[in-house]
């Protein structure tokens, strides 16, 4: 089909070779603008796990890209969690004349190819959400990992102190993410600024902690059945890093009929807010997909022009073991349930920041509650 001069197209890749894997267009001169130079920019989500990427921000970038610059053509590259995988993604990426590379790293920690490969090319590399690292970046956006984890934290620190959760210590098993990763590591820190002083009072024991593998449920789930194992289940409470652990850890607590609450959601699932409004899970950290989406347009627009990065965006650096890459902190929101009112109240703000409607959150375990009886209409 033909395409009229600066339409975007948008094509989903799931694979890494241009010949066998790429439109041809898109190994040619794809993209180009009213000058015959190309204008082209790979989204490269790292896996469909978390889904945000496939269902939420490359959209969302699509969509601010065509509003700043309808000349520019974003394509898609979906990693399935392999990092060799991702690289050859970029190395057929630049082949067919990428501009920029906005890049989730399906693993940061062997990321540092990627980097060298698009350096080698010239071609800037814009970190998104879980960055590549060890390497030379052009300027990433990030939701502030040491603040989310501190907002995760103060919360559950507050239900310790408030005796929601018994007798101290409290017996808890933590879940962190992929080992490694930046956000990890930074996530880490900021939930241990707050949680570290009720470990060393002994308000707090941590009687377990994992570290989830690709962040993955199923991983989740494995760790939380062996926690439950070796303290013959005498968990007081879980806290995880993520809406997909946090999802593996209920699969797990409903597998053996066990009824403990589970802390730590953020970069909302359906299925994070769905267990918010059966309350199973008892927290999220909100995170507007768009507004990242929308800051990563601007930066690699500003790449491709060859410009410093927007100054009103990127005001921070953070070190990934090879520079200070310039990078734009996010703010996120933490949302929690409350006794006797309607989990729903919480859940309005994902709704109102429009990562989902309530049809697509009552759906799944949530279709039969009282909220989406009521809300859902």
């Amino acid at each position: 089909m033909k395409r009229s001069r600066g339409a975007i197209r948008r094509t989903v890749i799931a694979g890494g070779a241009c010949a066998g894997l790429l439109l041809t267009a898109a190994c040619g001169g794809a993209g180009a603008g009213k000058d015959g130079d190309s204008k082209l920019v790979y989204f490269m989500a790292p896996n469909t796990t978390p889904t945000r990427y496939i269902q939420q921000d490359g959209p969302a970038f699509e969509k601010a890209i065509k509003a700043l610059d309808p000349g520019v053509e974003v394509k898609f590259v979906n990693a399935g969690g392999d990092s060799n995988q991702q690289l050859s993604q970029a190395n057929a990426a630049i082949a067919a004349g990428a501009k920029a590379l906005v890049v989730v790293a399906a693993d940061p920690n062997t990321s540092a190819g990627l980097l060298q490969a698009a350096e080698q090319a010239k071609v800037p590399v814009i970190g998104y959400e879980n960055p590549p690292v060890k390497g030379t970046l052009y300027a990433q956006t990030i939701f502030d990992p040491v603040k989310v984890g501190a907002q995760q934290a103060t919360y559950f620190a507050e239900q310790v102190a408030s005796g929601e959760l018994g007798a101290k210590p409290v017996q808890v098993a933590r879940q962190y993410g992929n080992k490694g990763d930046v956000y990890t590591d930074q996530m880490l820190t900021g939930q241990n600024q707050v949680l570290d002083p009720l470990i060393k009072s002994g308000d707090i024991k941590v009687v377990c902690e994992d570290y989830v593998k690709d962040w993955a449920p199923d991983n989740a789930t494995k760790a939380a059945e062996q926690c439950l194992t070796k303290t013959q289940n005498k968990v007081g409470a879980f806290l995880g890093f993520y809406d997909g652990i946090t999802a593996g850890i209920i699969a797990a607590l409903k597998g053996k009929n066990l009824d403990i609450p589970v802390y730590g959601g953020q970069n909302p699932e359906l299925t994070g807010l769905q267990y918010m409004l059966t309350g199973d899970q008892q927290d999220n950290v909100l995170k507007p997909f768009k507004v990242e989406a929308e800051a990563a347009a601007k930066i690699a627009l500003a790449a491709i022009a060859g410009q410093q990065p927007p100054a009103d965006l990127v005001k921070d650096t953070i070190d990934n073991g090879a520079m200070k890459v310039p990078t734009a902190k996010l703010d996120a929101t933490l949302i929690h349930l409350e006794e006797g009112k309607d989990p729903g109240d919480a859940v309005q703000k994902a709704v109102d920041l429009e990562m989902f409607t309530w049809k697509q959150i009552c759906t799944g375990p949530a279709a039969e509650t009282e909220t989406c009886k009521t809300r859902n209409k």
